[in-house]
């Protein structure tokens, strides 16, 4: 086709015609990456995970702790000591004395031990002495709670201060011990029979 203004070809289009010869741009690529909806479930997910996950790894540590810092104990199994075997003297390692007397009553010279003030619920290792002087009266008896061991309980006249002791060893050296303070602290009371008679 020709007209006035010549034969029209794709190379030589109209200044009216407006199209390109470029090929129009498709869609724009999907955007990569995750939404906002699936965001937010993820970052919930992943909170809910450490709100399990950090007390359980906490526990863990205390317990593992635990065996790792296990406080001492001194050496023997736990003894169940009649009455009378509890009679005598027993003398701890800095030399203080604690005399039991068979009608109950003791007399004690500087003997360590975990004492607790009845009043005041001050106890030693806690800004309370842990060793005593005095008189007073004492007893015994064997509790599951002590691994079935005999417990002699002290108490100072006028039946304020008390403490407890704990047998263990072997009838033929026994001894009476508990801990000062707090267990964790591994301060021990131990004494031991001065008098050892059979």
């Amino acid at each position: 086709m020709s007209g006035a203004g010549g034969p029209v070809t794709p190379q030589q289009r109209p200044p009216w015609d407006l199209r390109s010869s470029r090929p129009l741009p498709g869609p724009p690529p999907p955007r990569r990456g995750i939404s906002n909806g699936a965001a937010v479930a993820l970052g919930l997910s992943f909170g809910a995970v450490l709100v399990v996950l950090v007390p359980l790894g906490l526990f863990a540590a205390v317990l593992l702790l635990r065996f790792v810092n296990v406080p001492p104990e001194p050496d023997g199994p736990p003894l169940v000591l009649a009455h009378s075997r509890l009679q005598g003297t027993w003398q701890d390692d800095d030399g203080g004395r604690l005399v039991l007397a068979a009608d109950g009553t003791f007399s004690a010279t500087d003997i360590c031990g975990d004492y607790t003030d009845a009043v005041t619920g001050d106890s030693s290792g806690f800004g309370f002495p842990s060793t005593m002087s005095g008189t007073g009266t004492w007893e015994s008896g064997v509790y599951a709670s002590r691994d079935g061991a005999t417990e002699l309980s002290t108490e100072f006249a006028p039946g304020r201060v008390g403490g407890q002791l704990v047998a263990r060893g072997t009838p033929g050296s026994p001894l009476l011990w508990t801990y000062v303070g707090d267990p964790d602290d591994g301060e021990l009371c131990v004494l031991r029979k001065a008098d050892t008679e059979p």
